[in-house]
């Protein structure tokens, strides 16, 4: 079978020669989850050449439709003959072929049209703001490098949704039930997610609001937020460039169309390489050291790009000439950067993200239902010459974010 990529306007037209049977029906699937892949999620098979469609093929359509349809896109077929018509008829897909190739880019909420800072191009949707946005600092970050955390340092946090937020903290009763596990955390849309340091091998384990149950943290640090996200930003790499936006760039972009010195956000992307670090061991009553070669047992940096091709959810909060009570809570998302951040991630198998304006109310807890996170990263810029693995570059997603109108201690 041949397949050629014809790009419209809204769509992505593959032309298919040949038969769609047992030896060619996995190509066409492979064929159609690359141009997902590659940010097209509105796409219409062109049949005029396909002589014969098996029940293997059937499946692929199948299956590639509603994986379309769950992300907000669509999968259409255009001028099948007569055959592969009653065929599709007779199997129930008859909606799927259209008339007309316009027809088949599917209608989107109305947006604004895209505006282009550095290698993305950004949609900006207002979002109705009834509580703007407050940022609360938990305790205090510096006592993981000088002398660790005590039982006297240990703070509740509830998370339900409404609220977001990262730090150091795990799932349990109180310090001592935790003192094993303290690792990363982040928190958003009534999930919470954290990697435990009791063992090395250890999988994020995360809770999801349901009914009663809230998801609870005793934390040693975080960062928390509450109120109401003042946009919703879809963010996607222009064509002809690098195919990726770096971490500092994007984060720059959301600073500038906040028109704010501090923000506060949380993103759903397609990673295309994740950078950042993670605990190896709790740093309950033991400071973490950074000397070499101490730090290996402490740290797990990542030597390599990891989470190619990946989902992940992001919580951050960033900003300019912060205030002195944030600034221990913060680092230069790069080096010499003016702008600083405190992000941490989640990264989960690769599905992509859905299209048009989303509900951040049930987009967070949708992707925990539905995949299971491989790791939490703090993550941070590896700049050092030669040896450096360089920062988190992503490829398109979605962001909730507002401009934060206050910072203060908690």
């Amino acid at each position: 079978m041949e397949i050629t990529q014809h790009p419209a306007a809204d769509s992505l037209e593959l032309r298919l020669t040949g038969r769609i049977d047992a030896t060619w029906a996995e190509h066409l699937s492979k064929n159609i989850e690359s141009a997902v892949r590659a940010g097209s999620h509105h796409i219409v098979l062109n049949f005029a050449g396909v002589e014969y469609i098996s029940s293997l093929g059937i499946r692929v359509l199948i299956v590639q439709f509603k994986l379309l349809k769950s992300v907000n896109g669509s999968l259409g077929i255009s001028r099948p003959n007569e055959f592969c018509r009653n065929i599709l008829t007779t199997v129930g897909l008859a909606e799927m072929i259209v008339n007309d190739l316009v027809e088949t880019s599917a209608p989107t909420l109305q947006r604004r049209p895209a505006q282009s800072l550095g290698g993305a191009a950004y949609e900006v949707y207002p979002q109705p703001v009834a509580r703007p946005l407050c940022c609360t600092l938990i305790g205090d970050p510096r006592q993981l490098a000088f002398s660790g955390f005590s039982e006297k340092d240990c703070r509740s946090l509830a998370f339900a949704n409404g609220s977001f937020g990262l730090g150091l903290g795990a799932f349990g009763e109180d310090f001592n039930d935790c003192a094993g596990r303290f690792g990363e955390f982040l928190a958003a849309g009534g999930c919470a997610i954290t990697l435990p340091t009791n063992d090395p091998h250890a999988l994020p384990d995360f809770v999801v609001e349901q009914g009663g149950l809230v998801p609870h943290l005793e934390t040693m640090y975080a960062l928390t937020a509450e109120g109401d996200f003042a946009a919703m930003v879809r963010f996607d790499a222009v064509p002809g460039g690098p195919g990726v936006i770096p971490l500092s760039e994007l984060v720059s972009s959301l600073v500038e169309l906040a028109d704010a010195s501090a923000i506060a956000f949380v993103v759903l992307a397609e990673a295309a390489g994740l950078v950042g670090a993670s605990l190896l061991k709790s740093p309950a009553g033991k400071a973490v050291s950074h000397s070499l070669p101490d730090v290996r047992d402490w740290l797990s940096f990542t030597s390599e790009r990891t989470a190619e091709r990946s989902l992940c959810l992001l919580v951050g909060v960033a900003g300019r000439n912060l205030e002195n009570d944030a600034a221990p809570f913060m680092r230069p998302i790069k080096a010499e950067s003016p702008l600083q951040a405190h992000i941490h991630a989640a990264s989960f198998p690769y599905r992509a993200v859905p299209r048009g304006e989303l509900p951040f109310a049930s987009i967070v807890v949708d992707t925990l239902t539905t995949s299971t996170p491989n790791t939490v990263l703090h993550l941070m810029a590896d700049t050092r010459p030669f040896e450096g693995v360089g920062e988190t570059d992503l490829a398109r997603g979605a962001c909730w974010m507002g401009p934060l109108t206050s910072i203060a201690r908690g």
